[in-house]
């Protein structure tokens, strides 16, 4: 069953102790509840930076650790390429399986009765299959709850990428019997998002479905958890804030604690001569007004941080957009040496400095610049947002597109140099990778992440922009030699080869729009070759 790693709870992510507790006690309640009549969907929403996702890892945490059965699943905008919304709910199920037996039963009979089930991409059918079906076993064992949590449902991509969810969340009619799908008794199904058009319309229509909106929360609980917050980040030897002073700061946050977290970071950040954090708080004070909300105060605080950490100077700053721009367009984060490894191989002179120098100084707004090993993304989707969008960024906008060519430039040619007939030294090729012992391991060690992700993206990459003749012939040559084999391999063991052949199509479909004819000749035949074929030119077998 296809599974994403990375998209479960993070302990580092849970509210503060001593915050949000009257929200948290009511979530558990309701969780703990088996009265006949209780929603089995909690939907919690809210504006960016009210604190949504620290609840549901707060609650996925709470309950696992207690011993329950559930699991947790996220959605992350910077992770879109991994097509999460398509596997939401094999990730489920098979959480739900690790943690009872029951249920782990039950989704093994599921599979081994209808193998085809694994496969399919009808998601009513998997949701039938993998989760209804299983835990409506457990809740005839049990009378336990069984919770499921799925947090930043608004970040899973376009409104059509989680149209199927919303439907299953909400009952629609099931294709089978043309009745609302109900969910079993004992199912708590906890999302959190922010109150888009599309989610509302479904979820807020639904009888089963409860909705609390954190902006209608009393202003004095959320003002009061935002001042504990900011005293626990700024208690110190060096700080001499006082009760005060935290008051003034969590009024000025307005209901964000993403707002009060970057206040802190700031007021705690570099230091410079003849200046204290007390300087800075007052900056922070002084310079935040009433009127600003929401959104406007989280820009002003991002512009605060950018200002005082961006170069003046005209070359840097085009180093600083560069690297942001390479962040912000990679399908999937990448760590400070695998963006290195990359830029070695982008087109001009844009590899002769480091990243971390660029990203060191953006702690506070990035996670993963202290360790180059670490996958650098923004610590929040507004962030994201802030960047991309230049009506809200001025200055500081980012532009992905000025990234496009040289991740087609850099994915062709890291592919170049780093592929090689049998990568990871197999000893035989006639062995299913299934068969090999330790293969997981070999393949990190031979396929390192910037090859991964130029093995898996490099179509991609080359469609975001307008034909171009150098980058043709970059892609021709790819194909016209070996190291098309090269990475067909690659791509097995990566456990991706089933793109292959959509790469390659759409790379067709790239060059066709300048008829091209005799460079479309190859691509077609080595469609062909990607569907048609298990074992080639003495290849191991892709499968």
């Amino acid at each position: 069953m296809v599974y994403v790693d990375g998209a479960g709870r993070d302990t580092s992510k849970r509210c503060l102790p001593g915050t949000r507790e009257g929200l948290l006690s009511e979530i558990k309640d309701w969780i703990d509840n088996s009265g006949e009549d209780v929603p089995g969907v909690l939907w919690l929403s809210g504006t960016a930076g009210k604190g949504k996702s620290a609840i549901a890892h707060t609650i996925a945490n709470w309950f696992l650790e207690r011993g329950g059965p559930g699991a947790c699943f996220c959605f992350d905008r910077t992770r879109e390429a991994e097509l999460r919304h398509e596997k939401i709910i094999s990730t489920l199920a098979r959480d739900l399986a690790d943690r009872d037996p029951v249920i782990r039963r039950a989704l093994a009979s599921a599979v081994r009765n209808d193998n085809e089930l694994r496969h399919t991409k009808d998601a009513i059918r998997q949701w039938k299959g993998f989760v209804l079906g299983p835990v409506g076993a457990a809740s005839q064992a049990v009378a336990a709850p069984v919770l499921m949590v799925i947090d930043a449902l608004d970040e899973s991509g376009e409104a059509r990428s989680r149209e199927r969810i919303l439907q299953m969340l909400a009952g629609k009619l099931d294709p089978d019997s043309y009745e609302p799908m109900k969910l079993p008794t004992n199912i708590r199904i906890l999302v959190t998002s922010r109150p888009l058009d599309d989610i509302s319309v479904q979820l807020d229509a639904a009888p089963h479905v409860r909705h609390i909106f954190m902006d209608d929360l009393p202003a004095e609980s959320t003002e009061k958890d935002i001042c504990l917050y900011i005293s626990k980040k700024l208690t110190g030897p060096r700080n001499a804030f006082e009760d005060e002073h935290f008051k003034e700061l969590a009024q000025k946050a307005n209901g964000l604690f993403e707002w009060a977290r970057l206040a802190c970071e700031y007021i705690k950040g570099m230091k410079k001569a003849g200046v204290d954090p007390m300087d800075r708080f007052e900056d922070v004070i002084s310079g935040t007004s009433e009127s600003q909300i929401g959104t406007h105060l989280l820009d002003d605080m991002y512009h605060r941080i950018l200002a005082e950490n961006m170069p003046e100077d005209t070359k840097a700053m085009a180093r600083v957009r560069s690297v942001m721009a390479q962040i912000l367009a990679s399908l999937e984060p990448l760590s400070i040496s695998a963006l290195t490894a990359m830029r070695r191989h982008f087109p001009g002179a844009s590899s002769s400095y480091k990243v971390e120098l660029v990203m060191w100084p953006l702690s506070s707004l990035f996670a993963g610049t202290s360790d180059s090993h670490t996958p650098i993304r923004p610590l929040h989707a507004s962030f994201y947002d802030f960047l991309t969008d230049e009506s809200r960024s001025k200055k500081f906008f980012i532009d992905k597109s000025l990234a496009s060519g040289d991740l087609a430039f850099g994915s062709l040619r890291v592919m170049k140099a780093g592929l090689r007939f049998n990568i990871c030294s197999l000893e035989s090729s006639y062995l299913p990778n299934s068969a090999i012992p330790g293969l997981e391991q070999r393949v990190k060690k031979s396929i390192p992440p910037e090859l991964s992700y130029s093995c898996r993206f490099w179509g991609a990459h080359v469609r975001t922009i307008a034909f171009d003749a150098s980058l043709a012939k970059e892609v021709k040559a790819f194909l016209d030699d070996e190291r098309l084999l090269f990475w067909l391999e690659a791509l097995s063991l990566l456990k991706c080869v089933g793109g292959s052949s959509v790469t390659l199509s759409s790379i067709a479909d790239w060059v066709q729009v300048r008829g091209l004819t005799t460079f479309l000749r190859p691509i077609d035949s080595h469609c062909v070759l990607v569907t048609g074929s298990c074992r080639v030119y003495g290849y191991r077998r892709f499968c």
